[in-house]
């Protein structure tokens, strides 16, 4: 049960965050989550939590980093390979020594081995803290994607080092020699695992992808449990466990572009799964940070106030380092090699672009993690300043989220879109109402016509927040109404109906009330109508109990008796006329439907060619109209009306050809066509998937 407890809590820290991060959104995810995390911590399943690295790098950066590994292709990878090495491996390797030394020197008490071991645990950097920072600003493509690429990498590169360092500090030995082997061992070692477990997974998913009927069955659990296995054999053999389930990822990458367009289904829904999964665990890992921050923070409170300026000082020292390494990098980088990615040196904005990525070196809580994977003895003894250690690494992270959230906001450009939500809406919903038109004139069915369109009116969303001029809905509601009084004393019906039959229809219809959506009126006029509607139900069923008893009609063969007695009792030619009275009622309410139906459409077409979007109140006076119609037929019947794939299929074809046809004419941009085009696609397979999920059932 603890472990369900946990889960349960992170889950719903992930859902308070995004929650909060709605209402607040100037304040970067990241922290939000990490205050959240603070806030876990007081409950009964993480009190006193210690994050424990092994598992956190199993269960949490393994998934992550195979996610990302898959973002990644060999041929990027082969073509930035020089840059890609410097990044994550020389420039990774040159902090970790530089920031070794410094803080050797700077703390004496302190071995090297320790200070090295300090040093690669904060060298591992986040792009997705990064991202989290700056998501409201328009980060350089080229800056991004070397912060992306170092990330992906130099993870693998610290936790090498920090083996190395304990290696030393275990043995009392070092040999530059053996270090040299061991990291390319671990390094190469698990690449080439992660490679051959690759290969071997995908080969073993195609052939089932060619064999299986429900391939998406097997073959979605089997990619859940890739990077699991694959990390748990790389570092079962002694390599990097990242690295391998990076270049799985990578493998997995090479496979999507194999496949292409075939076998769609599972390729869909293999991404939307992981969509879900490293956006749950990209959240996670900021959680984690905040559940362990308290623990942090009672040891460090316990040290002392020197040793506590001591720490502050220490890791002030290693942050601007570090960000004085990365930023002699950035403006130093190779002007000669096709692949640099900070711009032109003899142009300005190579120095904005080192700076930005200098001070993006965000430190995460796989820095966090490799703290907690130190042990607690080693060599027989205690590990010296462990606990100092862990709290370096903890005020590091913190220095480096800060300085970014605060700097990188107001050294990039807010970021901007070519169109607004606004503008979306304005074109979706002339989409809807364009494509409900052409495909209302085509069918003849009334219940599969409105059916369709009440289910392509549902794209625009819960009235899609807009603000619906109730004036137009009651005014349109009292022009149908005026139409139909027109149409039924028209010389048309006047020559079909008689008179009695047109008065009796004009009398039920002036006894409609349409509904109120306002919602301003329509909590309070919905409950004076339910009070008075059941009022009159109880004075109703009284009445109609007294009457029974006093006549002597109690039991159910008494009622019989006396209906059938005043049946008998009625003139023939009376019955049959009110008989005729009544089907004469149904088919005059079947030609009003047809006309009405035709006269909201003209309506609604009116307005699409005046260039008018907020149509929605025209769909509430359909909907109020269906149900008056409804109960003239005396049909309450809730069942759902079957509509064919063919319909829905047509009626998106139509959508697709109002956006091709507005980016044609200049009217609607790529960029919003790319957004709508997404929406119908996925519009479409849903209802798609529905539709044949209904024939099975119907079936």
């Amino acid at each position: 049960m603890q472990t369900f407890y946990t889960i349960a809590l992170l889950l719903t820290g992930v859902i308070l965050s995004n929650i909060i991060k709605q209402l607040v959104p100037r304040i970067p995810e990241a922290f939000i989550l990490i205050i959240v995390g603070v806030i876990l911590s007081f409950t009964p399943a993480f009190h006193n939590f210690e994050l424990r690295p092994e598992f956190f790098m199993l269960v949490v950066i393994a998934p992550i980093m195979f996610i990302d590994g898959q973002k990644q292709s060999f041929n990027r990878i082969r073509q930035r390979f020089r840059v890609v090495f410097f990044l994550s491996v020389v420039l990774a390797g040159a902090s970790a020594l530089v920031v070794g030394i410094l803080t050797n020197n700077f703390e004496t008490k302190w071995t090297l081995p320790v200070a090295i071991a300090l040093a690669a645990i904060v060298t591992p950097t986040d792009a997705v803290a990064v991202k989290s920072m700056t998501s409201g600003t328009a980060m350089p493509e080229n800056v991004n994607e070397a912060l992306e690429l170092e990330s992906l990498f130099n993870d693998a590169t610290g936790l090498v080092i920090l083996d190395l360092a304990l290696s030393v500090l275990q043995n009392g030995t070092f040999s530059a020699i053996t270090g040299v082997e061991h990291f390319i061992f671990v390094a190469l070692g698990g690449v080439i695992i992660g490679i051959i477990a690759g290969f071997l997974i995908v080969s073993l998913r195609v052939n089932l992808n060619m064999r299986a009927n429900n391939p998406e069955t097997i073959i979605i659990p089997i990619s859940l449990l890739t990077p699991f296995l694959v990390y748990l054999l790389a570092e079962h053999l002694g390599t990097s466990g990242i690295l391998a389930v990076v270049a799985t990822g990578m493998v997995h990458n090479w496979e999507s572009e194999r496949l292409r367009l075939t076998s769609t289904r599972v390729q869909l829904t293999s991404a939307t799964v992981w969509n879900t999964i490293s956006s749950f665990l990209n959240s996670v890992v900021f959680l984690f940070l905040g559940v362990t921050l308290p623990m942090v923070w009672k040891d460090f409170i316990q040290m002392g106030t020197m040793t506590i300026a001591q720490l502050i000082g220490i890791s002030l020292l290693i942050y601007l380092s570090m960000l004085a390494i990365r930023y002699w990098w950035s403006v130093h980088e190779d002007p000669d090699n096709p692949d640099h990615f900070l711009g032109p040196h003899d142009k300005s904005v190579h120095q904005l672009w080192s700076r930005i990525f200098a001070i993006s070196g965000v430190h995460g809580t796989v820095t966090l993690a490799m703290a907690f994977s130190l042990p607690t003895r080693i060599g027989g003894h205690p590990f010296p300043y462990r606990e100092e250690l862990i709290v370096i690494a903890t005020l590091v992270i913190l220095i480096s989220m800060l300085v970014s959230a605060i700097s990188l906001p107001l050294m990039l450009p807010v970021k901007t879109t070519e169109y607004s939500l606004a503008d979306i809406d304005h074109i979706r919903n002339k989409m809807v109402d364009y494509a409900t038109l052409q495909l209302r004139d085509t069918i003849d069915d009334h219940a599969v016509r409105e059916a369709l369109t009440e289910q392509l009116q549902s794209q625009k969303g819960a009235l899609n927040g807009q603000i619906i001029d109730f004036d137009e809905y009651q005014e349109l509601m009292f022009e149908t109404k005026d139409f139909i009084v027109t149409y039924i004393h028209g010389p048309s019906i006047s020559a079909k109906y008689s008179l009695e039959v047109v008065n009796i229809y004009e009398k039920i219809l002036n006894n409609f009330v349409a509904p109120n959506f306002n919602p301003r009126e329509h909590f309070a006029n919905r409950v004076h109508y339910i009070f008075k509607k059941n009022f009159k139900k109880v004075s109703g069923l009284c009445k109609h109990a007294l009457w029974h008893v006093k006549n002597g009609q109690i039991t159910k063969h008494q009622r019989t008796v006396a209906r059938q007695k005043w049946l008998a009792a009625q003139p023939s030619d009376t019955f049959q006329q009110r008989l005729d009275v009544r089907d004469a009622l149904l088919e005059l309410n079947n030609e009003v439907i047809d006309s009405t139906d035709k006269y909201l459409d003209d309506v609604l077409r009116g307005r699409l060619l005046r260039k008018q979007s907020n149509n929605q109140y025209i769909n509430l006076v359909r909907r109020s109209i269906n149900r008056y119609c409804s109960m003239v037929r005396h049909d309450y019947n809730k069942q759902a009306v079957f509509v064919s794939s063919d319909l829905y299929i047509q009626a998106f074809q139509q959508e697709y050809n109002f956006i091709q046809r507005g980016v044609s004419r200049g009217v609607i941009t790529p960029e919003m066509a790319t957004v709508l085009y997404d929406e119908i696609n996925q519009a479409q397979s849903l209802q798609l998937q529905r539709t044949q999920q209904l024939q099975i059932i119907t079936s």
